[in-house]
């Protein structure tokens, strides 16, 4: 969906505890229908909003996880502290070539992972491994790669009472957070809801090939052509942000050919 609104102020009000009706849920603090900004299709937002210009809205973002610690780590220290551990396999290798990340993706109760596949991106390159059939994976990548922020992103089935559900999850790690965890959790729900205030001039796509800006029409020649190229879309503000370093950007789209 288009980022041709926001919402100002995010109320406290939770949305598992509305009631449900058509296209949202209804608000008995507020007396008012709240519509689930995330299941309106890109293609029938416009008209939505010539016809809806004050309203309450929900949508579902990703909140960045961010160490409690206050605490400053260097790269340098981080493995060397987490090498020193107890548990010795959460990150191996401490000669900052290489580093391996042994961990588990999981799931909430009564849901059992189906298929899981997780991804470390960057604009340039994504490195990326496999789960088995418990969840466990190696994921390993250079230790030059790591930033700030870290960008990790799931791909998932899981099924729920004989029904299967397929999804990703995009996450953001700084650098002490993302080496000492162990369990993923592939499920997530950040849900921000508020006044709905639109936007007259949304922000523009970007598109990037191996690291480089390109248009849409080359962008989509080049995805048409080579099936085999890893292709992602990130629509979240804060990951995208994260990525480019640019605050005016409505989706993202990365393909990558290794």
């Amino acid at each position: 969906m288009k980022k041709e609104f926001y919402i100002k102020k995010p109320c406290e009000e939770l949305w598992n505890n509305m009631k449900e009706i058509s296209d949202g849920k209804f608000c008995s603090f507020c007396q008012k229908k709240v519509y689930d900004l995330d299941k309106i299709p890109s293609l029938e937002f416009d008209n939505f909003t010539k016809n809806n210009t004050q309203i309450c809205g929900k949508k579902t973002s990703i909140k960045p996880v961010l160490s409690g610690l206050f605490l400053v780590l260097t790269l340098t220290s981080s493995t060397y502290l987490h090498a020193q551990s107890s548990n010795k396999s959460v990150t191996e290798n401490t000669y900052q070539k290489e580093i391996t990340i042994n961990g588990k993706l999981t799931t909430s109760e009564n849901r059992k992972l189906i298929s899981g596949e997780i991804f470390l991106v960057t604009l340039e390159k994504i490195y990326s491994a496999k789960a088995d059939g418990s969840g466990n994976f190696s994921l390993k990548f250079p230790e030059k790669i790591l930033s700030e922020y870290n960008i990790l992103r799931i791909d998932y089935a899981i099924s729920e009472d004989g029904t299967e559900f397929n999804d990703s999850k995009t996450s953001i790690f700084k650098i002490d957070e993302l080496l000492g965890k162990q369990n993923f959790e592939v499920e997530e729900q950040y849900i921000t809801i508020g006044d709905v205030i639109f936007l007259a001039h949304p922000p523009p796509d970007y598109y990037y090939f191996d690291g480089k800006i390109t248009n849409k029409r080359k962008f989509k020649k080049l995805k048409q052509k080579n099936s085999n190229y890893k292709y992602m879309k990130f629509h979240d503000d804060v990951v995208v942000k994260k990525l480019t370093g640019k605050s005016f950007v409505n989706d993202l789209y990365l393909l990558y050919s290794n």
